[in-house]
Formats: C-alpha cells, structure tokens, sequence
C-alpha cells in the first residue's frame, strides 16, 4: 500500500499549527507570559503591573526575593558543590566496569564544567525553574575547531617531518634554510596546529523562546516541541549557504516583515521586565526617524521545531527536526530524541507545567507590601501631614515649601487659619498580621528560618543539640523532596542525553582533566546507553548513608559469620566486592588498591582463602568445645576432691575426738584412784555432753 508524503507546504502548516496550539509566549500571548512577568516584578521588587503603587510608596516585600535565593544557594549546593553530577552505574561488578563508567562520568562532568560554564548554567537553569515554573535546557554537539600557532627559532629537518606528519600542522609563511648549521635545519619556522575543539553545548532557554503542545504531559510525548529565536540575515547566508542562493530578491525582502514587530523586532514583555529588573531599558527597535538596520543585520525569526511527520512516504510518523523561517525550510534531519529537558520545584500531576516558588509566596508578598506601604504613608503622612489652610491669611506656596527660620507671610490674624490633618493611627494587629504572614510563607515554601540557620530561638537555654537537629532535619524534607525531583527528572535526562550525544560524535581516544587529574576514554569500548546515577548527597541513596552500611557488613556480618563456622556461604568474591563499593563510596578509583577479582584465578584463591577461614573457624570452635569439656571435668573432679577431703576432715575429727574422749576417761579413772587412796572425796562426774555444749556457746560467743 502506498502513503503519501508530507510535503513542505504541509510540513509548514503543521508547524504553524503546532505553534498555534502550543504554550509559549513569542508575542507576549500567553497567560504563563503574564504569570512570570508577576514573578520577575515580584523577585526584583519592582512597582510595575500588579504591584503597581497606589500612594505614595513604592516599596515591594522581599518575601520572593529571599525564598528564591535560598532554594537557589541550598540546592546549587547539592547539586554543583564539588562539579560532580553525573554518576554512571556500572553494568556489572568487575572493577574494570567500575573504572570504565566512572571514566565516562569524569568525560559528563569535564564536559559540563568544564567545556561549559556549568557551575554558571546549571545554576541559572535551577533558579529559572525556581521562579517561573518550568526551566529547559538544551544540549547540541558543537563541531569547532580553534588553531594554535608554534614558532620555532632553529628547527632540524627530521623534527620538522615528524611534525608535518601529523595532518593538524601546516606551515606559516615560507622555510628558511639555516646555512650556517652542519646539517639541515631551518630557522624562524612558524606552525600553526589545528585543534579539534568539537564538544556538547549547553544552554539555558529563555522561557519567551520555549513552545510545547498545550496536552503534553512532558518532552518525549508531546506532539509538536519548539524554539523561537532571532538569527540576522547575515548568519542565514553564513549557516545555511545553499538555500539563501536560491532565494530571490523578492523572497528576501519578504523574510523577517512581521506585522507584529516593531521596528522589525519582536518586542517581548519578558525581556522588558528582566531589563527593567537590572536597571536597562529594553528597546531593540529603531525609531521613526528612519534609522533601521542595514539589510544584512535585520532579524529573521527561526523556529525550530521537534515533531513526528511521514516524509518518507513509509506510513509511519518519524521524529524530525527541523529549521524554518516563514514558509521556508531551512534545515531537516532525523532525530533520536528531542535534546531538551525540563525541571520543575512544584508539579501538577498529569500537566507539563508546573508551580514556582514565586507562586507560593506570592499571597505573602502581596499582602506584606500592602501592609509596609501602609506602615511607610502612615508615617510620611505623620511627618508631612496635609493641612487645611485660608487662602485669604496665609500664603500657600509657603506652607507647601517650608524652610528653617522661614517667614510665612500672613494677611489678618493666622491663628486658626492653618490646621493639620492627623493622619489616622496604625491598628494595633498590624505587626502580628505580618508575623503570621511570615509564619504562613514558611510553611507554604518550606524554607523556615530554622532551615536556613537564622532562628536564633533556637539556640536558647533548654534546646538540646537533638531538638536542634530534629527542627533542621525536618526543614529539609521539602528541599530534598525538590532536590530528587530534579535529580530524577531533569538532571537525568540531562547526563543520558550528554552521554549518548557525546557516543555518537566522538571518535577515538578523548582527554579529560578533571580537578588536576588527566585521563583518556574510548566511547568505543562503552555501551551506547548506560544508567544515570544523579550525584546528590541525600537520602536513603546518600554516600554517607551508603558507607554505613557496607561498613557494617564489613565489621559485623561477614566476620560473625566466619567465627560461626558459616563462612562457607559467603562468595568468594565478597569481600573484594565490598572493598570496591566502599571505596567507590568514598569517590576514590578502586583500581589504584585492587587486584581484578572478577579473573578465574582470583575466584580460586578467594574460594581456597575462604575454605582454609572456615577450616580455621570449626578447628577454633572445636578446640574450644573441647577446653569447655576438660573445665567441666576438671570442675567436676575438684568439686569429688573437695568432697573427699571434707570427709577425710570429718574421720580425722572424729578420731581425735574419740582419741580425747578416752583421753578423759582415763584421766578420770587416775583421779579416782588416787582419790580412793588418800580417802578424799570425789566430785561428780561431769556430763560430757555438757562439756560439749558449754565449748559450742564459747565458741559462739567468740
């Protein structure tokens, strides 16, 4: 079956469409146009639009200005800290994985901060979304090359070859034989060295310049996704050559006319605001007197545009980029993705565009400057209070212009003929109206002064360093709620886009230096897509957090398990898997301390370490269990001496008990005896069991 193609006249209808039905603001048409414009004036306290004065004060709260900044400060920290944002996962476990996909992480970061003025981008793409909802990014690969010219006094002619060699040197000017040497050189030589300076651009679009289909939900599916820009007549002869050679005169006159720009320039309310915010007026017009540009220098409008169109005849809607201005097509190319991406602080569900912090903190700053403009006429009226005046006793000019030591004439008698109108007095729930105004922006944005380190209340007698901790921690969930927001939206799409662009343009060996040290990449040994790891130090993910626990694993599971004779189901590799991971937690190149351990050899010395371990461990275990037994049975055998021994003391006292008892009667029997003799009468005889109780209560007493 046989589709028709797109051609260019339908091409150029469905851009106008697109345009048509997008979200933008080229001619300062859009709602978003007027919601920023409320931010910019907001941010920049300027008295234009909403915040128009209507007395005699101009002055605009700060509430915008100071959450803004400190959202900007505080996640400009967590992202652009150390120049380190783009984190690549290995594809497997190997140290060589590991040295590969940090290789190429050092080639993103080189290439955003250093190719780039990443710091000074990425913070402006940041601080954009921050303040006007949704901010977009763009990468392109730049093929650019600068020259760099090498002079040489006295040059031999071997050393001249081996340069020449190289097709990046060419010769400057003409050779000069030095005569006077032995052997062939040649003097005053002049180089000049081509250097390939192609590399991927970042750039930071102007929120006027950005259109997206009005249903898209985000980049990739929107149906139609567009840049406006203006580019001179000049840079359209110089980019695309061709086709402004086929341009007729006419043609020509007719390209850049717009009914809708004045002076043959667009005029954007936008950049009127910003300008008006830095103290410039913005007018790139030209005025009536006639003193419009040279032909060369008028602007033309460019549109770039992303849609999915059939120009192959195939039936199926491709990808394509394209360039037009007017009805002309400029430029056409297939695309594999739209190189473009968008972060927001505040989103709403199912819809592209989002909520900024300006527009949290708008109802504070509206109602805050309303209140300080009162403040401030309530006291000039009380310097400077209008007075009611007879114009047939005093003079007005005077009362109007006062002076020290001025003489107001009068005609007649003054008093009473001038009199003061006092202004009316402040309610007295005016300041805590702005302090719950204060307390309601906190809790809207979620930057409290405890979040950002100004409550000095806190630190007051009775607040322990816990409390202290716990009231900043919980600060911080919504900074970090908007911080992984970004990290996995925006910022990721970010890195993978840089990373396939810069494998599909680079060639060969690349060079990088980051932070002093240099290192070579060769995209062609790396995949062609690898999984993004957003460096942000926060969270579950944290490298802090992540050090903890492979720092538990280290000195607490795999250790008991060794000692409990369970080594044997830990993996060979294990351990060096966990030496890897932690010292890639701490940012270091594993490779400078590690062998591979991924090598069959190594698998085998491991297992044989392990195995020999857990030999060790049950040997251990076992020479314990065996002194456990010999204490038990040596316990058990002191405990049967112990015994024998207080029975062999219990014998010995019975006899010598005995061996004392007929020592006694024996004594006795003598004492009767010799009584019987002499005829003398003898006591009775003691009881002996008496004897025995009376030496207890002795013994007792003692």
């Amino acid at each position: 079956m046989a589709y028709d193609k797109v051609t260019d006249d339908q091409l150029i209808n469905l851009i106008d469409a697109g345009l048509q039905s997008s979200v933008g603001d080229w001619l300062n048409s859009s709602d978003l146009t007027k919601e920023r414009l409320k931010a910019t004036y907001e941010y920049a306290c300027i008295p234009e639009s909403h915040l128009s004065p209507q007395g005699v004060s101009t002055i605009v709260d700060t509430s915008t200005t100071e959450t803004i900044e400190a959202y900007t400060a505080v996640l400009s920290e967590l992202f652009l800290s150390n120049g380190r944002i783009a984190r690549f996962i290995p594809w497997d476990a190997s140290p060589n994985a590991y040295k590969q996909s940090k290789d190429a992480a050092n080639f993103v970061n080189y290439c955003l901060f250093k190719q780039n003025k990443g710091w000074e981008i990425l913070s402006t793409w940041i601080k954009s979304s921050l303040l006007w909802k949704n901010s977009v990014i763009r990468w392109d690969f730049v093929e650019d090359t600068k020259y760099v010219i090498e002079e040489y006094e006295v040059i031999d002619e071997t050393k001249l070859d081996e340069l020449l060699a190289d097709d990046k040197y060419e010769i400057i000017g003409d050779l000069n034989l030095d005569e006077s040497a032995s052997t062939i050189q040649y003097s005053n030589v002049r180089l000049r060295k081509k250097v390939d300076n192609s590399r991927v651009k970042l750039e930071v679009i102007p929120p006027e310049s950005f259109r997206i289909s009005n249903e898209a939900k985000d980049i990739e599916d929107a149906s139609y996704v567009g840049l406006q820009s203006e580019m001179t007549r000049s840079d359209l002869r110089k980019y695309y050559p061709e086709w402004a050679k086929e341009l007729t005169e006419n043609e020509w006159n007719e390209i850049g006319v717009d009914s809708n720009w004045l002076g043959n320039t667009p005029y954007s309310e936008e950049i009127s605001a910003r300008k008006n915010a830095v103290g410039q007026t913005y007018w790139q017009g030209y005025d009536s007197q006639g003193l419009y540009p040279l032909e060369a220098n008028k602007l033309v409008t460019i549109t770039e545009s992303w849609i999915r169109v059939d120009r192959d005849g195939d039936g199926v809607a491709e990808l394509k980029h394209f360039i037009t201005t007017g009805d002309k097509v400029l430029y056409e190319a297939d695309a594999d993705a739209v190189p473009l991406c968008s972060i927001v602080p505040f989103d709403i569900p199912h819809e592209f565009f989002g909520l900024s912090v300006a527009d949290f903190t708008r109802s504070s700053t509206l109602a805050s400057t309303a209140i300080l403009r009162g403040f401030v006429e309530n006291t000039y009226l009380t310097n400077y209070s209008p007075k009611l005046a007879d114009p047939n006793v005093v003079d007005f000019s005077a009362l109007q212009n006062m002076k020290p030591k001025q003489i107001i004439p009068t005609n007649g008698n003054p008093t009473g003929a001038v009199q003061a109108l006092m202004p009316e007095t402040i309610s007295t729930g005016t300041v805590p109206l702005l302090q719950h105004l204060q307390t309601i922006k906190e809790q809207a944005t979620g930057m409290s002064k405890a979040a950002q380190g100004l409550n000095d209340t806190l630190y007051v007698s009775g607040n322990s360093e816990q409390k202290l901790a716990a009231v900043q921690t919980a600060a911080q969930k919504r900074i970090q709620h908007i911080a992984r927001r970004f990290g996995e939206t925006g910022f990721k799409r970010l890195i993978a886009g840089i990373y396939e662009t810069l494998y599909n343009n680079m060639k060969g060996k690349q060079s990088y230096n980051m932070n002093g040290v240099f290192g070579d990449i060769d995209f062609g040994l790396l995949p062609s897509k690898m999984e993004v790891d957003i460096h942000i130090d926060i969270g579950e993910n944290s490298n802090a957090t992540l050090i903890n626990k492979l720092d538990k694993l280290g000195s607490q599971i795999l250790p008991a398990l060794n000692q409990s004779g369970s080594g044997m189901i830990v993996k060979p590799e294990a351990p060096a898997v966990l030496a890897t991971k932690l010292i890639e937690a701490m940012s270091l190149d594993s490779n400078d301390f590690l062998e591979d351990y991924t090598t069959d050899e190594f698998k085998e010395k491991a297992a044989k370490a392990i195995q020999e371990q857990t030999q060790k461990a049950m040997q251990k275990t076992e020479n314990e269990m065996k002194r456990a037994q010999a204490d038990t049975a040596l316990a058990e055998a002191n405990v049967q001496y112990t015994n024998a021994q207080a029975k062999n003391t219990i014998d010995d006292n019975a006899r010598q008990l005995a061996v004392s008892i007929d020592r006694h009667f024996q004594e006795w029997a003598d004492l009767t005896v010799k009584a019987t003799k002499e005829g003398a009468e003898l006591p009775p005889h003691p009881d002996y069991d008496k004897v025995i109780m009376l030496a207890k209560q002795i013994l007792q007493d003692i």
